[in-house]
């Protein structure tokens, strides 16, 4: 399976896909929907809302994807942010590793976390010693 959509700046993975991520940091933002370009925008300045449809305030979560090494945006609805803050307290508290899907509720789709536990990769590593000594 083509894992690509999962490494771009605003990955959407399908229901049932994981995509690890680590938490950078939430900005609030004005976005609209471009008529020309047939897709959503950030409003950066006071012309660009003129231009803009349905604007909006979102929360715009900057995470690594793990995936592709490289840092991603994610927006989220407030319900959205609210369910990621409770699983990232009981990651700060247990630690582990965040997930990020998405998952149908109703007609919706919705960002969804998880936190998943740690995989033990620690491997008991022998001291050093001479052979004359193991003999």
């Amino acid at each position: 399976m083509n894992d690509y959509h999962l490494s771009k700046l605003f990955s959407k993975p399908a229901e049932g896909e994981y995509v690890p991520i680590t938490f950078i940091e939430f900005r609030r933002r004005l976005v609209g929907w471009s008529t020309e370009l047939k897709r959503s925008m950030y409003v950066e300045t006071e012309d660009d809302k003129e231009k803009l449809k349905r604007i909006r305030e979102m929360n715009v979560m900057t995470a690594i994807n793990h995936i592709s090494g490289r840092t991603s945006s994610i927006e989220l609805t407030d319900n959205e942010k609210f369910q990621f803050e409770e699983v990232y307290s009981n990651f700060l508290k247990k630690g582990g590793q965040l997930m990020y899907t998405r998952k149908k509720v109703g007609a919706r789709t919705v960002s969804f976390f998880e936190l998943r536990e740690a995989e033990k990769r620690a491997i008991d590593i022998p001291e050093k010693s001479l052979l004359s000594d193991r003999i």
